[in-house]
């Protein structure tokens, strides 16, 4: 067991230490500074010796036969990844708006795959080519992953801040497949001050408009996303994907030059830098958004062509 702490302010790590006090089995890692989500979730795997990782977070709550059953279904099918279905712990603070969208997250989890045991590379590839942006499995703390998938398809992008398990999700099964445990073995918490919450208030350009562009970019270009664009997989040509993709990154690119332009402040600024930010993980970026400016201007004239005519 691998606690592994981020600069916590609160004690934590010293009442972990009491917890264990006597335990072999832990061990505990202080960051040298705060790495933050994504970098954090790296260093965790890192720090593993063990042949499988199994990430458990501060906020949520595993079954006690959450890992027994995650791991009986990898071996059971040869498959180096396997993920569960879960429930949700809402604070009283979580508006209704979004605790539906977490309910609905986990009904289509759970109509996606019909309780089946196993699901394919090619079914993956034909949910995500649909919906470059869904997470086809849900939260880490669902997830077993064998600890030799990293050095195979690398870690977590840290070019992302929210979609990042959504993005490593899909490397994984679009080339492994994953095993399915279609039963409720963990619960995610959900309240005001968790990750996720702070990023949709406090950067929501980030996290939804630049965080949903680097998936279609790696998506469109990345050498790990072939398979994502296998026209007979997924049925969509290549260059519609790239053409896409490039007015992605035209309206973006927009987004943050005109709020910086129009106003002067931190809310402003923030946009260009973090778009700079993006830009800097995602090389060709900044390129592609002039076919981008000139795909959209031809869909605009083309559209008011079309309305003239009728």
């Amino acid at each position: 067991m691998v606690i592994c702490d981020d600069c916590s302010s609160d004690g934590t790590l010293d009442f972990a230490r009491q917890l264990a006090e006597g335990d072999e089995r832990f061990r505990f890692i202080s960051n040298p500074r705060r790495f933050g989500l994504v970098g954090n979730w790296n260093s965790c795997v890192n720090e593993a010796r063990g042949e499988w990782i199994k990430f458990v977070f501060q906020d949520d709550t595993i079954a006690p036969s959450c890992l027994e059953k995650l791991l009986a279904s990898c071996v059971r099918t040869g498959i180096p990844f396997g993920f569960c279905e879960r429930d949700f712990i809402f604070d009283d603070s979580v508006p209704e708006a979004r605790q539906d969208w977490f309910n609905r997250h986990k009904q289509r989890i759970h109509s996606d795959y019909h309780s089946s045991a196993v699901i394919s590379p090619e079914q993956a590839i034909r949910i995500a080519a649909n919906e470059p942006t869904h997470n086809l499995v849900g939260e880490p703390t669902v997830t077993l992953i064998k600890r030799s998938l990293f050095s195979e398809i690398g870690g977590f992008d840290e070019a992302l801040i929210q979609l990042c398990d959504t993005e490593f999700w899909c490397r994984v099964m679009m080339n492994y497949g994953a095993a399915f445990v279609p039963e409720s073995l963990a619960a995610f918490r959900v309240h005001a001050q968790s990750a996720t919450t702070l990023n949709l208030q406090e950067r929501a350009f980030r996290c939804q408009v630049l965080d949903s562009l680097v998936i279609w970019y790696r998506f469109a270009f990345g050498l790990q996303f072939k398979p994502m664009r296998d026209s007979e997989a997924t049925g969509r040509c290549n260059l519609s994907l790239r053409m896409d993709c490039a007015s992605y990154a035209a309206e973006a690119w927009r987004q943050a030059t005109r709020t910086s332009n129009a106003a002067t402040g931190n809310s402003s600024g923030r946009m260009l830098a973090e778009w700079n930010a993006v830009k800097s993980r995602c090389a060709g970026l900044q390129i592609l958004v002039w076919p981008g400016l000139a795909i959209k201007l031809g869909r605009k004239v083309k559209t008011t062509i079309n309305r003239k005519a009728i």
